[in-house]
């Protein structure tokens, strides 16, 4: 593997954190226009993705974060404001496209937490225990709590923009899909599941088809599907592991575990550079990777990135025959030192929806 610095075109880093600071809390930097007119065809549910839709799933998580495509895009009339969207349905999310909005990115994510949290609990989940480990935060816009492997999961994968404040504190729900019993927690726009058997593992939360659910429950079988009954939660939980500092609160001597990646040194300052490495892919698929700040704001690639994003073409891009990604290397900037903090860089695979996250500290 090369030991050569990766120089992404057009600087793409430095851009990427200007654009971070010119962009609502909810965007990502602009995609590359030649992008536009790219589609995708899923082998797995035989559904197609395309133009700004496409960019957001490869921008946002990918198959993580919101499965494979499960419809066409059609026109939809929202429960939000009564008015008629082009949308598209994935196993986890559901897209609608604004064009009206004037920033660079008109994808937004339907509020699907909040539709099935206020159809299965109208008056409030029972047996909701509020996360008060250490670094746990209230969110004064839902008086809830989020700390511990929620809050961990939250701050590096998209944060406010893909999940959405909570809507509610912790509680035991039986799953629709397998029926057994997990720890959850509802967001604005998604449903964090706890699945003790992935402790360690970049699976230990998982999010919950709340996509699938949705379709099925309009258009599937007439549209007269109902949420399953709820099973009171059992009198013993399962014991919480223990909670996980959150990133922005976690000293530079005690970072978080790295999951299936490495990088060469802990802390950074500006103008530093800092070398990577992840694992668990598979060989030469592409691999998208961004930037969570100590904020919880992301900035990544749009896309996967190739040779064709690299100017030494010496750099190993795709991962190899064991399924290795780097060593890549990143020169920080001025602009990471008004970041002061625990940031993370995760990577994620286009195929297998595999994410290695590395940590490290940026000092001033």
């Amino acid at each position: 593997m090369t030991e050569g610095r990766v120089q992404l075109r057009h600087r793409w880093l430095y851009m990427a954190i200007a654009l971070l600071l010119a962009l609502p809390a909810f965007g990502f930097g602009a995609a590359p226009a030649a992008a536009q007119g790219e589609s995708r065809t899923f082998p797995e549910t035989g559904k197609t993705v395309r133009g700004q839709f496409l960019q957001y799933w490869f921008n946002n998580g990918g198959l993580a974060q919101q499965g494979f495509p499960i419809s066409d895009e059609m026109q939809e009339r929202s429960d939000t404001d009564g008015k008629t969207y082009t949308v598209q349905y994935f196993e986890r999310a559901v897209f609608e496209m604004h064009p009206e909005l004037t920033t660079a990115n008109k994808v937004l994510l339907q509020l699907l937490g909040v539709f099935l949290y206020s159809q299965k609990y109208p008056s409030g989940a029972p047996g909701q225990q509020p996360n008060a480990s250490p670094g746990s935060i209230s969110y004064p816009q839902t008086g809830k709590r989020l700390g511990g492997t929620f809050l961990r999961y939250w701050q590096t994968h998209g944060g406010l923009a893909q999940q959405g404040f909570p809507i509610s504190d912790e509680f035991m729900e039986v799953s629709y899909l397998d029926g057994k019993t997990y720890r959850v927690q509802y967001f604005e726009r998604a449903v964090f599941e706890y699945h003790p058997e992935n402790a360690g593992t970049a699976y230990e939360v998982l999010l919950s088809q709340v996509g699938k659910f949705r379709f099925d429950q309009k258009y599937a079988a007439g549209g007269t599907q109902q949420p399953p009954a709820q099973q009171p939660p059992p009198q013993q939980p399962p014991q919480q592991p223990p909670a996980q500092p959150p990133a922005q609160q976690t000293a530079c001597g005690n970072l978080p575990a790295n999951i299936d990646a490495a990088s060469d040194k802990a802390q950074v300052r500006a103008g530093e550079t800092i070398r990577f490495a992840a694992g668990g892919f598979a060989e030469g698929e592409p691999i998208s990777f961004w930037f969570t700040l100590p904020t919880g704001d992301v900035v990544g690639t749009a896309r996967p990135i190739t040779h064709a994003d690299v100017e030494d073409t010496d750099v190993d891009v795709v991962p190899n025959h064991e399924g290795i990604l780097g060593p890549l290397t990143f020169r920080t900037t001025s602009e990471f030192a008004a970041f002061p903090g625990v940031w993370a860089i995760t990577f994620q695979g286009a195929y297998t929806g595999h994410t290695a996250v590395a940590y490290f500290c940026v000092t001033r």
